[in-house]
Parts: structure tokens; C-alpha cells; sequence
């Protein structure tokens, strides 16, 4: 079943739609749904979609000419064409009388095995496809291939492409599409523990219970999550036992840049260029409070929920699940911890509704700037932490999320109307996203208010 991508699938729409040249790049990590997305394009157009695979120019080329030929309804030559110009005369003499759409996914291993077709896709695209009726689909799962050889000002394809998708993970609704009609409760839960990947959340069975489907997925050795974020490493880094180490330990607790280098053994400036990568490959999270300008507060934090989920209650207990004890370790340690778990994670949700308020203009003002906020309340001479604050113009959204399964009370809305004090807004509105609701007295009070808006998850 194919969901959501609507907003994805709509710029396509209307590239295809024109009769000129387009050329998108499309790219992402690994597993993210990029493939499905464009399978489900061209499911109705005149297309040649090719899979590049890690072997030679040549082989490439022979396995993309037969494609091609066969596109055309031309009897298969063994050796195909010549060479890739030669491949790429003929798509110009077709795509000249109709509209076609040529995809290369997996282009990073196309330009492995022949580190010309770059150049030569330049040159194409500034002569010879100019006008023609050609779709071009660069797409691929090197996130740093694609942004520095494909996007990057020193690429020969810099300033060619007429438009680029980074494809995220699933907001929460779209997880909530594919998976129902299962428990909202439990759809929460998934979608935070796979991270809202799209091949992740396929793997998940609708029939079975919430405690069955995270037992079979990562807590059996045969489980399609048992070993996936070590292979996801494996396939995108050198040293994976270096980042095992450092994604254990902030998955453990560790934020800043001295405490995870001291518990790896490692120097501050050691640790950056693997801190690095991790952020590149959009697993890890560099975060200063909203409105800090200097670094001093930074701290580092895993920003796919599998990875968080995975190195949280797997990574070390990988002996216990070996020799069978993994529905043990599930119902005993690891169930009784999920609110824990789903402590950033259900930040995370809010912050779907958080963005959705604000495109449909359902927010108190025009939100420009969101985040999380931490930092000293000098007055009270403590620390304080708000969840998710929103800039607008001389007005400010200040926003608290609990994962429990008790109501909120008054307590929760006065202090954080009492943290507000730490802000210079002229205006200052204040939402709560609670898992179960509110009491009376809350309830009340922020009719009469006018600023406080309170949103519960399971009645929503």
C-alpha cells in the first residue's frame, strides 16, 4: 500500500505536466522510501527506470541499454550501445517526439563504475536535452554523494537541476495512515521505534498486538530490526564499532561533545568527524536552544527513533536475545520503560501537529522559528527546559508535551507560564499536547484565557 508523499508527488505532477525539459534530484537515506516514490510517478507514464548496481561501466551500461531498447520496441543487441552517448543520442530522439521520464536511481554507483557520466550529463542537459520532453531523474541513497557531487557548487550537474527532493521520514499522520486501523496509542509507539521509515513500518504486522510486533521485530534474532542499524552502518561508514560506542553512550544519556568523548576514550576534536557523519546521514541531531547564538550550550542527540529505540534497549542486550531470552527482556525491562521512550519521541509527533497547525494558519500567530529550548531561570536560580517554543513577530508559543497516562492538571499550565517570564514577547501564547486529556479546572481555565490552547492526542 502506498500512502502519503502527497506534497512530493504533486512536484512531480507538475514537471511531467510541462512540456520542457525538467531534471529533479531526488535523495534520502537508505530505506526512506525514495524507490516507492518514484515507482508510484511513473506507474502511469512512458518510462525507462534503471537501478544502477555496483559493478562495472560496462556492465551498466549493457543492463541499461537492454532497458532502453526494449522500451523502444528494438530488438535487444548484445552488447547494446556503443556507449553512453550513444545511449543518451537515442533517449534525445525519442524524448524530442514524446514525453518521457528517464530515471537513474542508485546514481552514486553509476558514477562510481564511470566517473564521466557526470560531466556527460551536463552536457546533455545544456545542449541536447534542452528541447526535448525529457523528465531526468538523478536519484540516491549517499546522502554526501548526492548533496556535494550531484547538488555541490564543484559538480559538473551544479545549477542544472530544475528541482530537488530530500525525502524525509513519515510525519506521524502518514504513519498513522498506513497503519491503521490499528490503536492510535500503538501507532504512536510504532512510529517512534521505526522512526517513521517507510520499509521499517512495512515489516510491522496490523494483526498482531503492539508487544507482539516489537518482540518480533527487534528482540528475535530473526527480527527484520534485530541487526538493522549495524548493517545501516556497515553500508555507510568506516570504524562502525566507533560509532556503535558513541551512539550507545548518548543513547545512554551523554549531550555534549566532552561528556561522549570522555565515556568513548576519546579526544573532543577525535570525536567531531564521527559526530559529523552521523548528522550527515540525518541520525544524529546538533541542537542549541531556539535563539541561542553561541555553541556553548550544544549538545548532540539521536534524531532517528529507530537508531534511539535500537541503542537504547538492543545494542547491549544482544546477548540475552541470542540465546532466546528476548520476550523475557521485552515484557520484564524493556515495556515498563517505553513512556520513557516516548518521551522525545511524542515531542517529535507534536511537532507534526505543531507544523500543520501553522500551514493551515490555526496557530495563535505566523510561527517563522520553532525548536527546543533549554537554559538558567536566573530568578529562581535553576535550570528549565520548554519542550517547544515558536518565534513570531513580537509574539512567542510556548508549548508543553506529556506522554502520561494521567490528565494535566493546573501545575503543568503554571509553570510553564511561569518559565514565559524568561521571554521578551510582547505577546505570549501557550499550547499543551497531552497523551490523555486534561482536568476540569484546566480545562476551564483555558477557555477563559484565550491563549492557552490545549490539545489531547487520543481524543484528537
Amino acid at each position: 500500500m502506498f500512502v502519503g508523499r502527497k506534497e512530493e508527488l504533486d512536484l512531480l505532477e507538475d514537471q511531467y505536466k510541462s512540456s520542457d525539459f525538467h531534471f529533479t534530484v531526488i535523495y534520502g537515506r537508505r530505506r526512506i522510501g525514495k524507490t516507492e516514490l518514484i515507482r508510484q510517478y511513473i506507474r502511469d507514464k512512458n518510462a525507462v527506470y534503471y537501478m544502477a548496481t555496483e559493478t562495472s561501466g560496462e556492465k551498466n551500461l549493457e543492463m541499461l541499454s537492454k532497458l532502453v531498447l526494449e522500451y523502444s520496441g528494438t530488438e535487444f543487441r548484445f552488447n547494446g550501445f556503443s556507449d553512453f552517448e550513444a545511449l543518451f543520442d537515442y533517449l534525445t530522439e525519442i524524448s524530442k517526439k514524446e514525453r518521457l521520464v528517464f530515471v537513474l536511481d542508485e546514481f552514486p554507483y553509476l558514477a562510481a563504475a564511470y566517473p564521466g557520466i557526470s560531466s556527460l550529463i551536463q552536457k546533455y542537459c545544456d545542449h541536447n536535452w534542452r528541447n526535448t520532453r525529457l523528465h531526468l531523474i538523478l536519484c540516491g541513497s549517499s546522502m554526501s554523494f548526492m548533496e556535494n557531487q550531484v547538488l555541490g557548487m564543484k559538480s559538473p550537474l551544479y545549477g542544472r537541476r530544475t528541482m530537488q527532493i530530500r525525502l524525509k521520514a513519515f510525519s506521524f499522520f502518514e504513519t498513522e495512515t498506513f497503519l491503521a486501523p490499528m490503536k492510535k496509542e500503538d501507532i504512536a509507539l510504532l512510529h517512534c521505534a521505526t522512526g517513521g521509515v517507510a520499509e521499517y513500518l512495512s515489516y510491522v504486522d496490523k494483526r498482531k498486538t503492539l508487544d507482539e510486533n516489537l518482540t518480533a521485530l527487534f528482540f528475535t534474532t530473526s527480527g527484520r530490526m534485530y541487526e538493522e542499524p549495524v548493517s545501516f552502518l556497515k553500508q555507510e561508514l568506516r570504524e562502525p564499532g566507533a560509532y556503535n560506542a558513541i551512539l550507545e553512550v548518548i543513547a545512554g544519556g551523554a549531550r555534549k561533545n566532552n561528556e561522549i568523548a570522555t565515556k568513548v576514550q576519546k579526544s573532543t576534536g577525535a570525536i567531531n568527524n564521527y559526530l559529523d557523519n552521523l548528522i550527515e546521514l540525518g541520525i544524529l541531531l546538533k541542537e542549541k536552544p531556539i535563539g541561542e547564538m553561541t555553541s556553548r550550550k550544544t549538545i548532540y542527540r539521536i534524531s532517528d527513533g529507530s537508531f534511539r529505540f535500537w541503542y537504547r534497549y538492543v545494542f547491549q542486550n544482544r546477548s540475552a536475545i541470542e540465546i532466546g531470552l528476548g520476550d523475557r527482556l521485552y515484557q520484564e525491562q524493556v515495556k515498563k520503560d517505553l513512556p520513557n521512550f516516548m518521551g522525545e519521541g511524542f515531542e517529535e509527533i507534536f511537532l507534526d501537529y505543531f507544523d500543520r497547525m501553522n500551514r493551515k494558519g490555526s496557530l495563535p500567530v505566523l510561527i517563522t522559528a520553532r525548536g527546543r529550548w533549554w537554559g538558567n531561570n536566573p530568578k529562581l536560580k535553576r535550570e528549565e527546559e520548554i519542550d517547544v517554543v515558536g518565534f513570531g513577530r513580537a509574539a512567542a508559543v510556548l508549548c508543553e508535551v506529556k506522554w502520561t497516562n494521567r490528565k494535566i492538571g493546573m501545575e503543568v499550565i503554571d509553570h510553564l507560564m511561569e518559565k514565559s517570564a524568561l521571554f521578551d514577547a510582547a505577546e505570549k501564547y501557550f499550547i499543551l499536547f497531552s497523551k490523555n486529556g486534561f482536568t476540569k479546572k484546566a480545562m476551564e481555565t483555558a477557555v477563559k484565557s484565550g491563549r492557552i490552547q490545549l490539545i489531547s492526542f487520543m481524543e484528537d
